[in-house]
């Protein structure tokens, strides 16, 4: 995106105690930007989210069209309300601090207005590509994903040589989707998407 300039519409003022660090509320939340060239806002209302929330999808996804200019804009779907709070569907998803996002079928195609289950056409390359991005970051806490899918892509980074046994044995644990350790963790229900949650502006947690 050099050269360009993205301005981010804000909910409003921050509240300077909490900024960013709440699981339900949004202070000072922004809508993500519409940027059809790198991904698809499927529910544009319920787009908004924490600065580093924002910055992780436009930045992650705007390097995967640099990596993969091919594939299809990525698919994102509810991030928050603007103001935060309960989300219909979703036990998380107040703070602008969780993401739903498609994942890759094969070729690097994404559907664009629903979820997808990829099955046996989960296309592995792309889907740890744009996954190693986010976590590249260090803006992220975790990424939630079903287990048939988290096999295939610690069995790719391996083999590929993307990963040694001890980095992956640091991102691949955790069965429990909220414990404490691990990145990619499995979680029910996870099967035509990924859920990203990221960390703080502070790099703590969201409480």
């Amino acid at each position: 995106m050099e050269g360009d300039v993205v301005v981010l519409e804000s909910s409003g003022p921050a509240d300077t105690g909490v900024v960013g660090c709440s699981d339900d509320v949004l202070h000072d939340g922004s809508l993500l930007p519409d940027l059809p060239l790198f991904y698809t806002r499927m529910q544009a209302p319920h787009a908004w989210g924490t600065r580093e929330m924002v910055d992780l999808l436009v930045d992650s996804s705007a390097h995967m069209h640099w990596l993969m200019p091919e594939a299809d804009p990525i698919a994102i779907g509810e991030i928050s309300a603007a103001r935060g709070g309960a989300l219909y569907g979703h036990k998380s998803h107040r703070g602008g601090v969780d993401a739903d996002v498609g994942l890759f079928r094969t070729g690097g195609r994404q559907a664009q207005h629903q979820f997808d289950d990829p099955g046996a056409d989960f296309d592995v390359e792309a889907n740890w590509a744009f996954i190693a991005t986010m976590i590249d970051s260090g803006r992220v806490d975790m990424i939630l994903l079903d287990r048939a899918h988290i096999g295939r892509l610690r069995a790719y980074a391996l083999r590929a040589g993307l990963l040694t046994d001890e980095e992956a044995d640091q991102i691949f644990v955790g069965e429990d989707a909220w414990s404490k350790s691990g990145v990619i963790r499995h979680a029910p229900g996870h099967h035509d998407h990924l859920h990203v949650r990221v960390l703080c502006g502070d790099g703590s947690k969201p409480r």
